[in-house]
């Protein structure tokens, strides 16, 4: 059977037992800023397998996209040494939410491997947890299943989880059994241990069955949940392995298409047991990068983005040693697309994208593979002389920060040479990176160096001691909690409650007043600080001691205010549209929205034509226009806000609950900001820039409300005026000029065969008129030219009209003189040459200058000096002839 045919019996076998079949989720989590990438199938049934959610069936099946690279799930390191570890991996699950339990769920499990699949049952051996009699049971009296091929393991009261499956510390929980193959004592190495004992390649796991019917409290204690649940995963990697009778993963259809195209592509000997690691680990590598781009995710610096640079830059690595010297992944793409886009049509989609990003990224990491491997090697070197065959930290390190090398990356090539790496030692200089980029990365005010640390939160204190109340009312009445001098008439302030949004997820801090009992301070900014917004302000009447107690009254800058909310409605509506539009690769990548205009970063690689952003525009006019209602959802609860489609930022901490900014139809996103009501209010948006801000990252600019309705009339009136001054309707405007372009460049064109006429002229005048020094002509003269092009034409017609001889001209262009010498070609055989007659002549006219033997030019500021250089050129040549 083909993997395709496999994939499909799985999901066909759990429909026809009621099962919905439920599309895979994307690799990467846009809705759960907690995960990297999706890891298991159960990932995005979690709530329901919580009891938190209830949906419109109690049983599902998929076949869900996984990546395991951090944490407890990670595999990176085993991925191409064995036949059975990946970076990507399809999981096979079914599961119930309080339907079915153990003794359906062994039964579908083993009459699928069995009569479906056709496994050999006398190869199949399970492992339960060591007190799960009733799995026991139904394996062994129901099934059928000898109790000697039955393996008891874990004991969690010892640390041992072998067999049990848990969330957390805390929480759900409970046994799991699994299914394995005996793949026979050949793979097992001389490991003659029984199953749970053995490390060898020779018990292969299947298919895991995880039973959550307890909840374990802080006490370690199990207790039933009123809820049970079932959730199993089966790798179809390795059930392809078992139906095609191959014990590697790496044999099977999903794998070979890519391992003959990069043994075709590289020349390499597939046999090298060495070179057979370096395929595996690209054909693992490519198919990671594939599935993670074309679901949004983009090599970088940070987070999920460094995982894709590090399984990129591993890819490009082992391909250099295979010989490829250009970048290659990104055509190896096509072989993984075309095995897995029948049942994943979204790569097809997204082929284009995902292939410009993979390039991009090996060809910036291409540019300093090399050096790195010779720096690499020279530290190699420098170990193995030492005597300790260690590649120190700060080696790595260097490596890492100077080549892009990932640490692993190190470590793997330090192994091919027989040495290893201080991991600890390079540890400890990342640390001390961060630690300066977090000092040099820390709030400064913009009109002082001091930084913004009051109520930085010190142990202990409350960070909720501010009550913020603006989105409710720009205006309260209040007390100081506390203040702090900064000097030259300013000071920080906590006031309780407070109106002033502090600046968070790019809406910068308000502005505004506080006013009470002979006080009146100016609000100049709003930062948050440990125990809520913190407003620095400016005194304008009464004493600061008179803060104490005193009744206030804050009032928000409501034109500030307004014209800041228009900016981040549009901002949501903004990153909605470009989602749309362009991918859902186009996702933030940062953001500012000020009383003036909005900024918003997003990943995407090429630019914005004029076109696309019209269209852009005009869909969010449109959505304007409509008039739709701004939803807040408040104290939402983080699931509930996922179920909702809500996007999350990743890297954005958030608490149990969230509020949740709502466009019905349009855009959901995560986000503490304030807002419309309406999108009507907006008024208008008009994009007035698009740029390139970073690898892979573009920015576009926009204003909107009255700003925007002021740069519309601008460029309206700009219209008016131009079509008054061309007499031409504004619709007539682009013909117009085109017409009057072409008539310029045909002025143009005639003024220049003008001036060529008139400098023919001129420089046949002066041919006719030169001079002998010695045997050689000669000319020296100051002529009138329109600008330097002028002067070259005329230099270039006087070399070529004296046939043999030397010529010196000059002129004043554009405020500045300028001297040019020609020699012609028998000259300079006999050592006359113009760049050293131009610098001698340069020095007497107060300039400098040089240039190429048949001319050379020279600039002065002293133009009246020119023609103190023209009277001496005369002997300066003659000198030359002489010497």
């Amino acid at each position: 059977m083909t993997s395709s045919e496999i994939r499909e019996a799985f999901l066909d076998y759990f429909r026809a037992r009621d099962h919905e079949f439920v599309p895979s989720a994307a690799l990467i989590p846009q809705d759960d800023p907690t995960l990297l990438f999706t890891n298991a199938g159960m990932n995005q049934f979690k709530s329901l397998l919580l009891g938190q959610e209830r949906r419109g069936y109690v049983r599902a099946t998929n076949s869900q996209k996984c990546m395991r690279v951090s944490g407890k799930h990670n595999d990176l390191e085993a991925v191409g040494r064995d036949g059975r570890h990946h970076t990507f991996f399809e999981m096979l699950g079914n599961w119930s939410f309080g339907d079915y339990y153990k003794q359906d769920a062994i039964k579908w499990a083993w009459e699928f491997l069995t009569s479906e699949m056709g496994l050999d049952k006398e190869k199949l051996l399970i492992s339960i947890y060591k007190d799960d009699d009733e799995s026991f049971r139904i394996w062994n009296e129901d099934m059928g299943v000898p109790a000697e091929r039955i393996h008891r393991l874990g004991d969690i009261d010892k640390g041992d989880e072998e067999n049990f499956w848990s969330m957390g510390d805390t929480g759900p929980c409970g046994p799991c059994t699994e299914i394995h193959f005996d793949q026979g004592p050949a793979l097992a190495n001389g490991d003659e241990r029984p199953l749970g004992e053995n490390d060898s390649d020779r018990y292969l796991e299947i298919w895991n069955l995880v039973f959550i019917q307890y909840d374990r409290d802080d006490a370690g204690k199990l207790s039933p949940l009123p809820l049970q649940s079932v959730d199993t995963g089966m790798g179809l990697e390795r059930l392809a392995a078992l139906k095609q009778g191959v014990t590697s993963n790496y044999g099977t259809d999903l794998f070979t298409p890519i391992l003959d195209w990069v043994a075709r592509e590289s020349g390499c000997d597939a046999s090298d047991p060495e070179q057979r690691v370096s395929m595996q680990v690209i054909a693992d590598h490519v198919r990671a990068l594939v599935f993670a781009v074309a679901d949004g995710g983009r090599p970088g610096n940070d987070g999920r983005d460094y995982v894709l640079r590090r399984i990129l830059r591993r890819a490009a690595f082992h391909g250099r040693q295979l010989g490829f010297t250009e970048p290659f992944l990104h055509r190896c793409t096509e072989v993984v697309i075309e095995i897995m886009s029948d049942h994943y049509a979204e790569l097809g989609s997204a082929k284009e994208h995902l292939q410009r990003v993979i390039r991009i990224e090996e060809e910036r990491f291409n540019e300093t593979l090399d050096r790195g491997l010779q720096r690499f090697g020279e530290f190699a070197d420098e170990a193995r002389t030492r005597g300790d065959k260690q590649i120190t930290g700060q080696q790595a390190f260097m490596l890492h920060d100077t080549f892009g090398f990932p640490l692993d990356l190190t470590e793997v090539m330090a192994e091919e040479g027989q040495l290893s790496v201080d991991a600890a030692g390079f540890s400890e200089h990342m640390e001390e990176q961060r630690a300066r980029a977090r000092a040099a990365g820390k709030f400064r005010a913009a009109d002082r160096g001091e930084e913004w640390n009051w109520f930085a939160g010190e142990p202990g204190a409350d960070r909720d001691a501010v009550r913020f109340v603006g989105y409710e009312s720009l205006q309260v009445e209040c007390t100081a909690l506390g203040t702090r001098e900064l000097g030259a008439g300013e000071f920080e302030i906590s006031l309780d409650p407070t109106p002033f949004y502090a600046e968070s997820g790019g809406q910068v801090g308000d502005r505004g007043e506080i006013a009470g009992q002979g006080l009146s301070l100016e609000v100049l900014d709003t930062q948050p600080g440990g125990g809520g917004p913190v407003s620095r302000v400016r005194l304008l009447e009464g004493k600061l001691e008179d803060l104490e107690g005193a009744e206030l009254v804050a009032t928000v800058d409501s034109d500030k205010r307004r014209a800041t909310v228009r900016n981040h409605t549009a901002t949501h509506l903004v990153h909605a549209v470009l989602h749309d539009q362009l991918g859902s690769h186009a996702t933030q990548a940062g953001s500012l929205v000020n009383e003036e205009k909005l900024r918003f970063d997003f990943h995407h690689d090429s630019a914005l034509g004029r076109e696309l952003l019209d269209s852009i525009e005009s869909e969010v006019n449109r959505q304007v226009l409509d008039d739709c209602e701004v939803h807040r959802h408040v104290d939402v609860p983080i699931d509930e806000a996922r179920k909702m489609g809500a996007v999350a930022m990743f890297g954005e901490k958030y608490g149990d609950t969230v509020r949740v900014i709502e466009v019905p139809g349009h855009s959901t996103e995560f986000c503490g900001g304030t807002h419309c009501e309406r999108t009507g209010q907006i008024g208008m948006i008009r994009i007035t820039g698009e740029s390139a801000v970073g690898a892979g990252i573009r920015r576009i600019e926009a204003v909107t409300g009255q700003v925007a309705i002021n740069l519309a009339q601008a460029d309206h009136g700009l219209v008016r005026d131009l079509a008054e001054r061309l007499s031409a309707r504004p619709d007539e405007l682009v013909t117009r000029l085109q017409s009057l372009q072409d008539e310029l460049k045909s002025l143009r064109g005639d003024l220049q065969d003008a001036r060529r006429e008139q400098a023919g002229d001129e420089v046949a005048g002066l041919v006719s008129s030169a001079e002998l020094v010695g045997e050689v002509r000669f000319v020296a003269r100051l002529v009138q030219v329109a600008d330097r092009n002028g002067l070259m034409d005329m230099a270039d017609e006087l070399r070529e009209g004296l046939k043999s001889g030397v010529g010196v001209l000059a002129a004043a262009v554009d405020g500045k003189g300028v001297l040019l010498v020609v020699v012609t070609d028998d000259l300079i055989g006999k050592g006359v040459k113009a760049g050293d007659l131009v610098k001698e002549l340069a020095a007497i006219a107060g300039g400098t200058g040089g240039g190429r033997p048949h001319l050379a030019q020279a600039g002065t500021r002293e133009i009246d000096k020119l023609d103190d250089a023209i009277a001496a050129a005369r002997d300066v040549v003659a000198a030359r002839l002489q010497a």
